[in-house]
């Protein structure tokens, strides 16, 4: 059975994707395990939480939800286990033939991911809490590898267009099913859906072209 994420982030399904986040927010700070040590049932909460989160906000995963399916079942979790085991992928493969694998294709990647949001503890007395009070923080974040300057390769040079999938990101594969044979596309696994691979990493990043984090 399909689970019901707006009912555990408490929105309607016409929520805005703000109205989302700020849900997520409320029941993060209530469920963190910083907050809640050694208490299972926050942890499962804290995690369904954050799960529910990244479904809702992401418009395709949100698509097969409001469907009657659930994006993170591997079966597809279809109301009544109709497309359950469809190529191995269930319902988000026949999401990503009629809607993402032939004729456009899906989005390629890009390699600069943003950042998750940092969740900071901060202790304010009754006083700041009533009245507001501005403090400092200081936040870990990744800078700019210094040794390929952030280009990811040894060498420095640029990436080269990935031999699998010709620069597409995706490769495509003809599935047969009930519904007959379903061209079905995936993320290159050469290249992890960007077009573009790196052949001489940078030791010091890994071609990730970030270096460890440092506080600013």
């Amino acid at each position: 059975m399909a689970r019901d994420y707006y009912g555990i982030l408490g929105v309607d399904k016409d929520a805005t994707d703000a109205e989302i986040k700020k849900a997520y927010r409320k029941l993060a700070l209530k469920y963190h395990p910083d907050r809640n040590p050694d208490d299972e049932e926050a942890a499962e909460k804290f995690r369904e939480a954050s799960e529910a989160n990244e479904v809702l906000l992401d418009p395709e995963k949100r698509r097969i939800v409001d469907m009657g399916g659930d994006p993170m079942d591997p079966s597809g979790g279809m109301a009544g286990g109709g497309f359950g085991g469809f190529g191995g992928g269930g319902v988000s493969d026949i999401f990503e033939a009629f809607f993402g694998g032939q004729g456009g294709g899906r989005q390629r990647r890009t390699r600069v991911q943003p950042g998750a949001d940092a969740l900071l503890r901060i202790s304010l007395g009754l006083d700041e809490a009533y009245t507001g009070v501005r403090k400092s923080i200081t936040v870990d974040t990744a800078v700019l590898c210094d040794v390929c300057e952030g280009t990811g390769s040894k060498s420095k040079s640029k990436p080269q267009v990935c031999g699998t999938c010709n620069g597409t990101g995706e490769i495509q594969q003809v599935q047969r099913s009930f519904l007959g044979n379903v061209m079905t596309s995936r993320p290159c696994p050469t290249c992890q859906g960007t077009g573009e691979v790196i052949p001489d990493p940078c030791d010091n990043c890994g071609a990730t072209a970030a270096s460890a984090p440092a506080a600013t």
